[in-house]
């Protein structure tokens, strides 16, 4: 999530460092499920994981089953296009 916000700086809020440490460790979770290696995948799992948390949403399995499920989602609809 770091690496994420670091490159998008607009997306920065006022998260305190156990949040942050919380959403690099959802990153790194949901990547790893998720067999994810490209970097700009990557940085699209932490745009929705960051997105989720924003709304209010603080449960970890409740973010990476939402994160896994739209990853596929749009994984299944980039291939279909192609």
């Amino acid at each position: 999530m770091r690496k994420y916000l670091s490159l998008h700086p607009e997306q920065r809020g006022p998260h305190y460092p156990e949040e942050l440490e919380k959403l690099d460790e959802l990153v790194q979770r949901a990547t790893e499920a998720l067999r994810i290696v490209d970097p700009d995948e990557r940085n699209e799992v932490a745009a929705g994981i960051l997105s989720l948390y924003s709304t209010g949403i603080r449960d970890d399995v409740e973010i990476l089953e939402i994160t896994i499920r739209r990853h596929r989602r749009d994984s299944d609809i980039r291939r279909r296009k192609a």
